[in-house]
């Protein structure tokens, strides 16, 4: 399966528009990672951000990657004017207007991840937006790789059919189960892998979201349990699987 590019995930998790946008909304993994940037911008956000003054050279830094003339601007005259904080692009330095963090995206590949990580210190209201296209090249949500993938067949006639996928980031195996519509029951939601006769069965854990990742026990044979399961589990304290599933589906590297 071939995933959307890193930039194309950023440009999603913005809001804006992209070409092969759709694959996303059928891809669990990549559905996953624009949740994740999207988390992460929603959390620099909501921080407390204190804008501080540039440091010294720093336009002439970001100018020099971007192969364009120098244009320092003036150094602010006090902590509380945030828009004194923000340096302005070259082309937009007679008029004063800010560069926006929509902009700010569409500029990622004219960035190094260094000039990036210092214009984050010049302009708060910059700092979400940085925080989401320097996130992958930091180390915050590494690219997943695709192990194996199902369709997920409805044993009920309440849901749709539903797609789950195995990946691997940073080393731990995920198995990411994406649904339309979470389904009301009498209970919770419980994520199985069972052996291909049913008759062994290991609980990865609750599903409580459209879209749930699971971590998978480490050296678990998916080729010993393929059958991913999804059933309803009343709140008895019974921890064994209760035989009323709603999906079920083979994995398949």
């Amino acid at each position: 399966m071939q995933h959307l590019p890193e930039e194309s995930l950023v440009a999603l998790a913005l809001g804006e528009a992209v070409e092969g946008g759709e694959h996303a909304a059928e891809c669990a993994a990549c559905s996953a990672e624009i949740a994740a940037f999207r988390a992460a911008a929603q959390r620099v956000r909501a921080a407390d951000v204190v804008p501080a003054a540039p440091p010294a050279g720093l336009w002439d830094r970001i100018a020099a990657e971007l192969d364009e003339p120098s244009a320092t601007p003036a150094a602010p005259t006090g902590a509380s004017d945030a828009s004194a904080l923000s340096p302005a692009r070259p082309e937009e330095a007679s008029t004063g207007a800010p560069v926006t963090s929509i902009e700010v995206a569409r500029r990622r590949r004219r960035f190094g991840a260094g000039a990036l990580v210092a214009a984050s210190l010049a302009s708060a209201a910059a700092a979400a937006s940085i925080a989401v296209l320097v996130v992958t090249q930091l180390g915050g949500e590494p690219r997943a790789t695709n192990v194996a993938e199902a369709t997920l067949d409805p044993l009920a006639t309440t849901v749709e059919a539903a797609r789950a996928e195995v990946v691997e980031r940073d080393g731990q195996r995920l198995l990411v189960v994406d649904v339309d519509e979470l389904p009301e029951v009498d209970g919770y939601l419980d994520v199985w892998l069972l052996d291909p006769d049913a008759q062994q069965m290991v609980s990865l854990g609750v599903m409580d979201a459209s879209t749930t990742q699971l971590a998978l026990p480490g050296g678990l044979d998916l080729d010993a349990f393929p059958i991913v399961d999804v059933s309803v589990e009343p709140f008895d304290g019974d921890p064994t699987h209760s035989g009323d599933s709603l999906w079920r589906g083979a994995l398949e590297s």
